[in-house]
């Protein structure tokens, strides 16, 4: 491998938590990256920053992009505008998009690759999103990859090819667990809600259904949950 690091996208989610784990499997240094973009709890960067530090990473850096709040447009930077409750809807654009956030965070993961000299991208984006969300799908990543070989001095002066690796692409969520828990990934330590109430997930939303669905179909207790039950009987 010409660079042996790269750069992970991390939410502190269930996916991009796999992806950071998929990553260590397979890159000497990894970088992560969490951008804070105006959404309305802070409570993914603070699981962000534990899977950070259980995957003993090199670096981890926070982005703030408050221009998506600024933006607005979306039911997670937007209050005036309700967070769904239910299941996703089987296709159609979801009030959760953030309007070219992906894109935003690439290119701006990018910049630090081009100063890090890093030549290699992991992002968790995945089979399930696809029908709700326009930049989770694998022609957007490819898209991504090719504007960064375009426009970037790696490949321009150094003649380094930038890679845009999405490991689960093609997974729906119980197919990511499944390869999460052979890992080792700590879902205990991992995200979903849009909507937490007293720092609990609010079990409404459209990421804690599927999530909730996802470990039912995989057959093991939710570890967050398990988590948050065990310390509430500890107090």
């Amino acid at each position: 491998m010409e660079n042996d690091k790269c750069i992970v996208l991390l939410s502190g989610g269930i996916d991009s938590a796999t992806a950071l784990w998929w990553a260590k499997g397979r890159f000497r240094e990894v970088y992560v990256i969490t951008f804070l973009y105006g959404q309305r709890h802070s409570l993914e960067l603070e699981y962000a920053k534990k899977l950070a530090d259980l995957a003993g990473v090199k670096e981890h850096i926070t982005v703030n992009l408050d221009v998506l709040r600024r933006v607005g447009g979306s039911a997670l930077t937007d209050e005036d505008l309700p967070v769904p409750e239910g299941a996703y809807p089987p296709e159609g654009t979801i009030s959760t998009y953030v309007p070219m956030r992906n894109s935003l965070f690439g290119v701006v993961t990018g910049a630090y690759m081009e100063v890090y000299g890093i030549t290699d991208m992991v992002i968790g984006v995945h089979a399930s999103d696809v029908p709700n969300y326009p930049d989770t799908r694998p022609e957007w990543a490819a898209a991504l990859e090719a504007l960064l070989n375009a426009g970037s001095s790696l490949s321009f002066d150094r003649k380094l090819r930038i890679r845009v690796h999405t490991p689960l692409v093609g997974l729906k969520k119980p197919d990511i667990i499944r390869m999460g828990l052979k890992m080792g990934v700590p879902y205990e330590w991992t995200w979903s809600c849009y909507s937490p109430v007293d720092g609990e997930p609010c079990g409404k939303c459209p990421t804690c259904i599927q999530r909730a669905e996802a470990f039912k179909e995989v057959g093991v207790p939710d570890p967050l949950l398990e988590r948050i039950r065990k310390e509430k009987k500890e107090v």
